[in-house]
């Protein structure tokens, strides 16, 4: 059986808190050149530090980091830097998967987009869409996601905006009616949780962005992969030839699910780098039972990213010599 082919994932907004890889920031030096890179790409554009924004100032864990004009840049950034560090590891990728705003990342890392150029999108994106799009949220259901289109009141009030897992799915809304609907589901006894985010991302209460996201990016250069990218919005590979992907990126809903099961046909290892291990979750609710597919993680807000990392590394290293994860 030949080997199982290695992805880095890459997560968007919802997997971001104070003082993220604060560990890596301050001991390896290939995280922070990157991470320095970007904070002063930002502190340029938009007068203020994303590293700084990261620190929280005292902050906790636990506290929302839902500040988009920060948030957006550091989730971009934090992803970016680790995959970095891989690379100067010798570690390299069969593909590249992205969610939401991980799809960004990956394509900066496959060299479609250069990192000058993704990150800039990204860190423009918050006032655009406060220029224009009305107030809203998201929510996280774990729940199947039939529970949607069954229920009036999430029906009415919401749309899907992904599908992440057999049990687990995540809608976009309003701000004036999200406690209505978090108010029925608690009705339903089901668990959920509002993510960080202001805007109602992955349904039509963004359309309103549209027009000026496409003229952002019409101008945007993009280069053939250097290896392949793997879009959860069009659960397919992406390309050059796709103009408007990254309006569709944030305007599509996520297909999680349905990509992972594609992904299955022959397994991987999953390489989630995102900043608290988001994708290992949702992608292990994914797995059929007897799945050759193994899943690695490296940062968490619990800390431990340093022997995380060494182990992931070494994993890695021995999968490429020996063709064997044992």
């Amino acid at each position: 059986m030949p080997p199982l082919p290695v992805i880095f994932c890459f997560a968007g907004q919802g997997s971001q808190y104070f003082g993220m890889a604060g560990q890596l920031l301050a001991e390896n030096a290939v995280f922070r050149h990157w991470m320095l890179a970007g904070d002063a790409i930002v502190a340029a554009r938009h007068g203020f530090s994303v590293l700084a924004e990261i620190q929280g100032g005292g902050k906790r864990v636990s506290q929302p980091f839902d500040r988009m004009e920060a948030s957006h840049p550091a989730i971009f950034l934090v992803q970016y830097a680790l995959a970095k560090v891989l690379q100067d590891h010798g570690l390299r990728p069969h593909m590249l998967l992205g969610v939401s705003l991980g799809e960004i990342v990956a394509q900066a890392i496959a060299g479609m987009i250069s990192f000058e150029a993704a990150l800039t999108l990204v860190a423009d994106q918050p006032n655009l869409f406060r220029r224009t799009c009305p107030p809203g949220g998201m929510v996280a259901v774990l729940a199947p996601a039939t529970l949607h289109a069954d229920n009036p009141v999430l029906a009415a009030r919401s749309e899907m905006a992904g599908i992440t897992s057999p049990n687990h799915f995540i809608l976009s809304a309003l701000a004036e009616d999200l406690d209505e609907i978090e108010a029925e589901l608690r009705r339903r006894e089901v668990v959920f949780q509002r993510l960080p985010v202001p805007f109602a991302f992955h349904s039509r209460f963004i359309d309103a962005a549209q027009a000026e996201c496409l003229a952002a990016t019409a101008l945007v250069r993009r280069e053939t992969p250097f290896w392949p990218v793997w879009s959860c919005c069009t659960a397919g590979l992406t390309g050059t030839a796709m103009p408007d992907l990254i309006w569709r990126i944030v305007r599509q809903p996520m297909r999680v699910a349905h990509s992972v099961a594609i992904l299955e046909q022959q397994g991987a290892v999953y390489v989630d780098l995102s900043p608290s291990g988001t994708l290992a979750t949702v992608l292990r609710q994914c797995l059929q039972p007897g799945s050759p597919s193994k899943l690695l993680s490296v940062l968490s807000p619990f800390g431990g990213d340093d022997q995380r990392l060494t182990k992931t590394v070494e994993t890695l290293r021995r999968l490429a010599e020996t063709g064997t994860l044992r």
